[in-house]
């Protein structure tokens, strides 16, 4: 009896000592979290989802809503054993649904019409910004059709591109912006937990696009890029204390973006390459300084 109590007590200790062990290395979490997210979310790459649906010779809407499905139910599934995972690691443990709340949500006293502008007028300084390059470029044509058509699996996804960006607009802020932010914070200061996270959303950029074989030099720029739009959703949701603006940025520049972009990328390496290092580095600059004047607390 005496040996069974000094067992559970034994037991008990090593718990608390694994839990206070990972919650006292945030970094090496979210290292974790990337990598196994990132494979998680390729799933349908790796095993060909798509190219077997069209192989079947499945329809274009379903072949498109067969691949959106896996991604967003595997990236909702991950996403959860992701808070169940910092949830368990926490020392204070708080509930799903409080984490929502206090982590995803709004938090008292945070302004809702602040939180929604904050996550619309981002994005809508992006677009200003690719229109003004574009056509200093003369590269500029506003390709609505690209995102409005039918799917279609040669010629593009078209309207479906609104249902595939809810999974980056909610499971990566979700993860990024929401768990490694959050949970980096616990032991550092905003700012290193605001870089610490975009470093790790470049870091999950890199190994998603090494899945689908991309080009080293188009790696180095997807992390600078993804990086550095990190740095400015990272500091909207630390000022709004709440993920909802990166969501928000996210989601309408993946859906929208397309309709702005796809002309310059495709007009050859002379102007493609000058107009996504301008868009990279202005965006975050001019984005970062509107938010800082218009998050100011009253």
């Amino acid at each position: 009896m005496i040996f069974t109590v000094h067992l559970k007590k034994d037991i008990k200790m090593n718990t608390t000592e694994t839990k206070l062990k990972l919650n006292d290395y945030p970094l090496l979490t979210g290292l974790l979290i990337t990598v196994i997210f990132s494979f998680v979310l390729s799933i349908n790459i790796i095993f060909r989802v798509k190219n077997n649906l069209i192989t079947a010779g499945v329809s274009a809407i379903f072949v498109y809503f067969g691949d959106f499905s896996v991604r967003f139910l595997s990236g909702a599934i991950i996403v959860i054993l992701i808070v169940l995972l910092m949830k368990y690691i926490s020392e204070n443990p708080i509930s799903i649904k409080e984490y929502i709340r206090t982590d995803v949500w709004l938090s008292k006293g945070v302004s809702i019409r602040k939180t929604f502008l904050a996550g619309i007028l981002s994005p809508l300084c992006y677009f200003i910004i690719c229109i003004m390059i574009a056509s200093g470029l003369g590269a500029f044509k506003l390709d609505l059709e690209i995102i409005f058509r039918n799917p279609d699996v040669t010629e593009g996804v078209g309207w479906f591109i609104f249902l595939y960006a809810l999974i980056p607009g909610i499971w990566e802020e979700i993860t990024f912006r929401g768990v490694i932010l959050n949970s980096v914070k616990t032991k550092y200061s905003a700012n290193f937990a605001i870089l610490v996270s975009s470093i790790l959303f470049g870091l999950f950029h890199i190994i998603a696009f090494m899945i689908i074989n991309e080009p080293i030099e188009m790696l180095i720029f997807y992390f600078m890029m993804s990086t550095l739009f990190g740095l400015t959703w990272g500091y909207m949701v630390v000022k709004c204390e709440s993920v909802l603006p990166g969501i928000l940025a996210h989601y309408i520049i993946d859906a929208f973006g397309y309709a702005i972009i796809t002309h310059p990328m495709n007009s050859g390496e002379s102007i493609a390459g000058p107009f996504f290092m301008l868009t990279t580095l202005l965006y975050p600059l001019v984005s970062f300084l509107l938010a800082k004047t218009f998050l100011k607390k009253p």
